[in-house]
């Protein structure tokens, strides 16, 4: 019924927008006030550069028409471009970001400033949940001031969302897209803004089909003789529709303003995998099972926040309120047959997960004189997560839990401005965290507390070098798998079973990032960034050779392991990024793009005392290269971007996975067919990437013999999307 729903109302959206374009679209100029007008939400033939920001602290801004004309799909296919922005998802996926190539919960994800609630207990949050078309511009945040939450010892990723107030007039988009020889699908956008007196207010709303076909093949090998032992391919595909709105309210109420915005987000998706295996006898491969399984995914997404600013003199008082609410209803299926036999239920599964944040602001900055400003406040937040999980109409094992976190952050941040073109930053947040637990089994609390300083320095060197050095104190909190008490039987595999651990410290870390930016011509920018982060209390999964009583793994008792905060770990790496047009050349309707990240790390390996391997997954490079062309006589703009990560590696208790991707190419081509009318026609993953993960399986852990190697191979297909935007 929901897909019926999803393209009835996608299809309805896409011919309104298509229709739009029998209208004559009024051309919108750029107000007195620099008010963006609507029809610059449309990239028309202008060479687009990132933004030399003028902040203290160490930050990468991204304006709307830098990703535009690629039509990403979600904020995740707009961050791929980014400076040491990389993923480990599947082939035309991008979910779970990385910053530095650390795994993804080091990396904090914001919108509009504010953290997000996210579906795994590990709380990551999917950046592939916002539309590409709520988004007004990108900021990376390399190092965070005392006025920011200090998790993301990777970095933060903030998406910007349209507001109120910055565009007047409406817009409309209309999409068709599909990956080659497989079914079409549609999206539709419609939006608008105004100021009417003192009230200024924006809506908008996105429906947006995704189709994600996959095809993998596994084999699996015997270590000893290199012989094949099985194989199996598998069809895999995602299937579904978001449901998106985004609206702002801005009302000045004496000398301040007042701000209510929120946006929403609903996905109903499918995911059906099909999987028929092969096992060698005799020199033969009969087919020996066939697995089928069906996942149903609804989530809801939302964030309601209210912002009120007023000048006090020649000071500011700001106060926030607001709420977050993701909801996600997951029931899966599996079925397997043995040929011939017809297929049998083999297991169900449903997760349910609410979580809740209330957080608000109050905070005020006192500007002394032309020297020092400072700003004190204190962020509060309450969180809670209620989870519950059954495998077959039970509970599973740590199935049912809640969880509250209660934070108090106080702050204070001092700006120095002591001469011209040198601005520090100083800054000191206490961050005090109290955690209750409750599930079938056990009830605890836990309480930390952590001092988080933080210092940035500006100096322009001369008018176009910017010079920046950084160092700040980071944390990362543990998952809630980590810290639930339960015991899981046969996990990670199936001769252990792993206790969560309730009294883990969070990982805290001491981060230096130093650099520049360099102003090339009126609009080019290169920039420059060495980053270094020490990370202490580093959380690995261990155990001591114990036997857990009365447990059974595949026949005999399990080995006990838990989660412990063991050793240190290091990462570091060097990024730099260019944004030119070509205008010194005499090519002033060309420019180029490229970033490039050189990473690596150490991390203290608890299976092996004094040896150092790798953080899971991260890449030893990841770079980025584009071009963008005008054509001013025909009206018209076609580019090419290219991404390419290195390969990483990524280290269980049982196994190491190396991972590999093909690069990936995209084109675009747009025509202008009016002042406020375009169409563009998109590819991505033109080169039909390939996935590679290689895996080496051990008898029992990684200090014993190697018994399998197993190969998956992965593709999705070339995309292609035709997309038209009409201005009103």
């Amino acid at each position: 019924m929901w897909k019926k729903i999803a393209c009835s109302r996608a299809s309805l959206l896409l011919t309104t927008a298509l229709g739009s374009l029998t209208a004559v679209g009024a051309a919108h100029a750029q107000d007195a006030s620099g008010v963006q007008t609507s029809d610059e939400l449309i990239v028309y033939g202008t060479v687009v550069t990132r933004n030399r920001t003028e902040s203290v602290s160490p930050t990468l801004s991204y304006d709307l028409e830098y990703f535009q004309r690629f039509e990403p799909i979600s904020a995740g296919d707009a961050l791929k471009r980014l400076p040491g922005v990389s993923f480990s998802s599947d082939v035309l996926e991008y979910d779970q970001v990385q910053l530095r190539g650390l795994p993804s919960n080091y990396a904090q994800v914001q919108v509009n400033g504010q953290n997000m609630t996210g579906a795994g207990n590990d709380r990551v949050f999917m950046v592939d949940r916002i539309p590409a078309e709520l988004i007004d511009g990108i900021e990376v945040i390399r190092s965070p001031s005392a006025d920011m939450s200090s998790e993301g010892i990777g970095g933060t990723v903030n998406a910007k969302l349209k507001r109120a107030g910055q565009i007047k007039g409406g817009w409309v988009r209309g999409s068709g897209f599909g990956i080659e020889d497989d079914e079409l699908r549609g999206a539709g956008s419609v939006g608008y803004g105004d100021t009417i007196g003192e009230t200024s207010y924006l809506m908008s709303i996105d429906v947006q089909q995704r189709r994600n076909p996959k095809f993998k093949d596994t084999k699996i090998f015997d270590a000893a003789s290199g012989d094949l032992k099985e194989f199996s391919t598998q069809e895999d595909t995602r299937d579904g529709t978001d449901y998106a709105f985004n609206g702002e309210v801005a009302q000045k109420i004496g000398d301040g303003l007042l701000r209510l915005y929120g946006f929403y987000v609903l996905t109903d998706r499918d995911e059906k995998e099909l999987t028929p295996t092969y096992e060698e006898d005799g020199g033969a491969f009969p087919l020996v099972e066939i697995a089928k399984q069906h996942e149903g995914i609804v989530q809801q997404n939302m964030s309601i926040v209210g912002d009120y600013t007023v000048p006090v003199g020649k000071d500011e008082a700001q106060v926030i309120v607001g709420y977050n609410r993701f909801v996600d209803n997951l029931g899966t299926k599996e079925y397997v047959s043995e040929p011939p036999d017809p297929f049998d239920l083999d297991a169900t599964e449903t997760v349910d997960t609410l979580d809740q944040d209330w957080f608000g602001t109050l905070a005020y900055t006192a500007r002394f004189n032309e020297i020092v400003s400072v700003k004190v406040g204190t962020d509060g937040r309450i969180k809670t997560r209620d989870f519950r999980q059954t495998e077959d109409g039970d509970i599973a094992d740590n199935g049912l839990f809640d969880i509250e976190e209660r934070r108090i952050d106080p702050y204070v941040k001092a700006t120095w401005t002591f001469l011209p073109g040198l601005t520090i930053e100083t800054g000191l947040r206490y961050e005090h965290t109290e955690r209750d637990f409750s599930s079938e089994d056990f009830t605890g609390e836990k309480t930390s507390d952590e001092f988080n300083p933080s210092a940035h320095v500006r100096y322009a060197l001369t008018d176009t070098t910017m010079l920046r050095f950084s160092v700040a104190r980071t944390v990362l909190r543990p998952s809630f798998d980590m810290l639930t008490p339960a015991t899981l039987e046969e996990e990670p595999t199936d001769k252990y079973a792993t206790a969560g651990n309730p009294n883990l410290d969070q990982e805290t870390a001491w981060g230096i990032d130093v650099g520049f930016d360099q102003k090339i011509g009126d609009r080019g920018i290169l920039g420059f960034n060495f980053f270094n982060r020490a990370i202490k209390d580093k959380i690995e999964l261990i155990g001591d050779g114990t036997d857990l009583p009365g447990s059974d793994c595949d026949g005999s008792e399990c080995k006990l392991l838990t989660y412990k905060n063991v050793g240190d770990a290091r990462a570091w790496g060097i990024e730099v990024d260019v944004d030119l047009p070509l205008t010194a050349l005499g090519l002033p309707d060309t420019s180029i793009s490229a970033n490039y990240t050189w990473l690596r790390s150490e991390v203290d390996d608890p299976l092996f005392p004094g040896q150092k391997r790798r953080f899971r997954d991260q890449p030893n490079y990841v770079y980025n290269i584009g071009l963008i062309q005008n054509l001013p006589s025909w009206k018209s703009t076609f580019g090419v971007t290219y991404q390419k990560r290195g390969e990483s590696e990524t280290y269980e208790y049982d196994e190491i996975e190396k991972l590999s991707y093909e690069g990936n190419l995209e084109a675009f081509w747009e025509t202008r067919l009016s002042n406020s009318t375009v169409i563009r026609f998109t590819g991505a993953n033109l080169l039909d990437a390939e996935k590679v993960e290689n895996k080496r399986i051990y008898e029992l852990d990684r200090t014993e013999s190697l018994e399998e190697i197993e190969v998956e191979r992965e593709r999705s297909g070339r995309l292609f999307l035709m997309t038209v935007r009409q201005a009103f």
